[in-house]
């Protein structure tokens, strides 16, 4: 597509809520570009599930302090995605069954995700190219296959993993390119590997 058509788009704009929204077959369903504190909280996004069909549930886009928070999102390219996102929150969110990542985060940084849910993504949840990142207390369940993992980090640097749950992944964290990052008092169950550290971190 040469356009990224959404159910609800906000360009350029502050302090815009969208809120208790129920939106279906959407290529992208919410979509913020070049925002500042707008929050997306209790929407239900859901699409075809089909590659050629589906953008991303919710996309934000060169935005700052958002608080993405109470979603639950399906069957579109990546759950969440972020790019050029900074001192924004992804709280207690579900994003299962997307064709892709749950959550899927560029160039991003100084952002918080906490007390989500990923479960059985395509690929499970991809952080790359990002500064001090906080990922607190979420659940990366069932994200099994080739090439999925339940956490994928790539080049990142000094950032926190604490309090997750990784269950059944084929890789629970994967790190490549990546360097001080603490990773404490998660727990690993029935995943392939707990975690895969390549040389290069």
């Amino acid at each position: 597509s040469l356009k990224d058509y959404a159910g609800i788009r906000v360009h350029k704009s502050n302090q815009v809520q969208i809120i208790n929204n129920r939106l279906e077959r959407n290529f992208f369903g919410i979509y913020l570009a070049e925002t500042d504190s707008c929050t997306v909280r209790n929407n239900q996004v859901s699409s075809a599930n089909k590659a050629t069909q589906s953008g991303n549930g919710i996309h934000v886009w060169k935005s700052y302090h958002a608080t993405i928070t109470d979603n639950h999102i399906n069957g579109h390219r990546d759950g969440i995605y972020f790019e050029f996102v900074r001192q924004s929150r992804i709280i207690n969110n579900v994003s299962e069954g997307n064709i892709r990542y749950g959550l899927h985060f560029m160039f991003s940084d100084d952002d918080v995700y906490e007390r989500n849910i990923f479960r059985k993504n395509g690929s499970g949840v991809a952080v790359m190219y990002t500064k001090r990142i906080q990922m607190l207390h979420n659940e990366f369940d069932d994200n099994w296959g080739s090439a999925a993992y339940g956490l994928l980090l790539k080049d990142i640097t000094d950032s926190h993993i604490s309090g997750n749950r990784f269950r059944k992944n084929t890789v629970a964290i994967y790190l490549e390119g990546s360097s001080r990052i603490d990773i404490s008092k998660n727990t690993f169950v029935s995943n392939g590997w707990a975690v895969r550290l390549l040389a290069n971190c």
